[in-house]
């Protein structure tokens, strides 16, 4: 789940003006990686709904996303919070009253924020799918395709507010068709993050669990 919403939080980078001019899919693909590349950090508030396909049944989580270049990430949901400092990953479930610490592995294949838009143009087939009209303004639709066969993701799809040039809303089908939607909101760009919230301290009254010892 962790990998699943930073590959769809960090989409949550600001457009060029140009975006709407670019004819092909490559060169939006090129504007988002070279916008990702001047971002050094962000802030988001987002909310999660699952729609399971199996069952029909709908979750709905309420969370956000704290992020600095070179792998440093901190997520905070109701039940769960999970931190990285790009070398140590803290996952703390508040249910459990439990911390499991391990390594990061830096993989070049993994949802990481630092890798995805670069990785897009040779792991997925993406298409500009379609706009929609807003009181603000226009939405643009982006769709992506795993071109791996055995990729976990079905497609994603990815809502641009044209007024901002900001993410309105991603959207993720998986193989066993439950869909994920992220609505973003509150996002803030390079306004500089604490180095303190990318380490977890860990409460006295919680277990833990280190995965480290065994590796």
């Amino acid at each position: 789940m962790t990998h699943v919403i930073l590959f769809a939080l960090t989409f949550l980078v600001l457009l060029d003006s140009q975006w709407v001019q670019a004819q092909d899919v490559e060169n939006v693909l090129s504007r988002l990686e070279r916008r990702y590349q001047s971002t050094r950090d962000l802030y988001a508030s987002f909310t999660q709904i699952v729609r399971f396909g199996v069952t029909g049944n709908t979750q709905l989580f309420a969370g956000k996303l704290w992020m600095r270049k070179g792998n440093r990430y901190r997520i905070e949901m109701e039940q769960q919070t999970i931190v990285t400092d790009g070398k140590t990953v803290w996952t703390f479930s508040e249910l459990n009253k439990q911390v499991l610490i391990d390594k990061f592995r830096d993989d070049a294949n993994a949802f990481t924020p630092d890798k995805v838009l670069v990785n897009v143009p040779k792991n997925y087939f993406a298409n500009i799918i379609g706009n929609e009209k807003v009181d603000d303004g226009e939405i643009l639709i982006l769709k992506l395709v795993p071109r791996e066969k055995k990729s976990l993701t079905k497609s994603m799809k990815v809502w641009v507010n044209t007024s901002e040039w900001l993410m309105a809303k991603v959207e993720v089908l998986d193989v066993s068709d439950n869909q994920t939607t992220y609505l973003i909101k509150d996002l803030k760009i390079n306004e500089g993050i604490a180095d303190n919230l990318f380490h977890f301290d860990i409460p006295s009254d919680v277990e833990v669990v280190d995965l480290r010892a065994s590796q």
